[in-house]
């Protein structure tokens, strides 16, 4: 039995860098890590884009690689000096389903399925769901694996399943195929390194993409409310993403600088892992203004650091905290948010307390239990293909 995994959905930045920096990279890197862990990796040939290829050779040594190449492609990005990619090309013009069909597999996983990295074939398919919100932007156009009783539906919250259920009108069959496996957490933070800025300094933490979902405008305003409190005026505020809308960037920028925040607040980009585990295990609270997740790691990052959070309840939030952390109720106001804050730094939870909490989250999310409940549903995937 050979399960194919299509690993063609990792970001260029981070195959050029060899650093993971999106959260769907980062939850099939877990999984492919507590597979080789268990001795499984034989079972899996990943299939990956023709200049992501050395990155996988070095990060997953004991798996086989299917490269996908087409050599206008490989020519045009040659000739290009790397700007043209031309990768989605591979999955529009049949190279993915050729591979996938003439390779012998048993089944294909999706990691992260989504209407432009799903690819029909005539194996089954497991397709691990993380939201849709891109249908609720753009329609449903491209997601009919949410109906192919080929496909095999996973998801990473509970939110994201009656989400499915809801927006799709599945029937109760189809509605209770769908298992829900969430994401796995492997969180080591040994290695760190400090950030210059912030050497001795006392901050409030976001890490968190620069988008409109993310909501970083609340939290910025909230701290402008109090950031003159006697309690507070040592604190900075740190914002830390690896993607940016620009737009978002420019507004952020435009706001610290009308209110004379430019010695208070800090907008980090793309920092490496070693100075993220430092600004984790470092910062006095750890604050997410999310407005929408499919699953929402970073607090459960920052609790499992022993850090005090504050959340909204927004979309799988608090479904993903296990109602753990601090929440605001509304996710908008920004004088919610500046008085919880206010709270917390006054009122810190005990260090028995936040130990207990990271405990039980640890425990949640590890990843060798989660990867067999994964196992289990390709083998059953495997055996329908005989």
């Amino acid at each position: 039995m050979t399960i194919a995994i299509d690993c063609t959905f990792f970001g260029h930045a981070e195959a050029k860098s060899k650093k993971l920096s999106l959260s769907t990279s980062i939850f099939t890197a877990d999984i492919l890590d507590a597979f080789a862990k268990m001795g499984l990796a034989d079972n899996f040939v990943l299939f990956v884009n023709y200049n992501h290829a050395d990155f996988f050779r070095e990060r997953f040594p004991e798996y086989k690689l299917c490269v996908l190449s087409f050599f206008p492609l490989t020519l045009a990005n040659k000739i290009t000096g790397g700007r043209f990619k031309g990768t989605k090309y591979l999955k529009k013009i049949g190279i993915f389903k050729r591979k996938a069909e003439k390779g012998g597999f048993s089944a294909i996983w999706f990691p992260y399925c989504v209407d432009y990295t799903f690819v029909k074939t005539k194996l089954p398919s497991i397709c691990t769901i993380h939201d849709i919100y891109r249908v609720h932007r753009n329609g449903k156009d491209g997601w009919n694996f949410i109906t192919d009783e080929n496909c095999t539906l996973t998801t990473v919250s509970d939110y994201t399943k009656n989400d499915i259920i809801k927006t799709f009108t599945l029937d109760e069959s189809r509605a209770k195929s769908i298992t829900k496996i969430p994401n796995s957490i492997i969180f080591y933070v040994s290695k760190k390194k400090e950030i210059a800025s912030l050497s001795g300094k006392k901050y409030i933490l976001d890490i968190n993409a620069y988008i409109d979902k993310k909501n970083p405008m609340t939290l910025l305003k909230a701290f402008n409310l109090i950031k003159d409190n006697e309690n507070i005026k040592e604190e900075k505020l740190v914002f830390c993403g690896g993607y940016k809308d620009e737009n978002v960037f420019a507004e952020m920028q435009d706001f610290i600088a009308k209110n004379g925040l430019s010695d208070r607040v800090e907008l980090l980009f793309r920092v490496t892992d070693e100075e993220r585990n430092w600004l984790l295990t470092n910062a006095n609270l750890f604050v997410t203004p999310s407005l929408f997740e499919g699953f929402g790691r970073t607090p459960v990052e920052a609790a499992i650091c022993n850090r005090p959070v504050i959340s909204t309840k927004e979309t799988s939030l608090f479904e993903a905290t296990m109602g753990l952390c601090s929440y605001v109720e509304n996710a908008t106001d920004e004088n919610e948010l500046a008085k919880l804050i206010l709270e917390k730094l006054n009122n810190p939870d005990s260090e028995e307390r936040l130990s207990e909490i990271a405990k039980e989250l640890k425990s949640n999310y590890e990843p060798t239990e989660l990867m067999k409940k994964y196992w289990d549903i390709m083998m059953q995937q495997a055996d329908n293909s005989f």
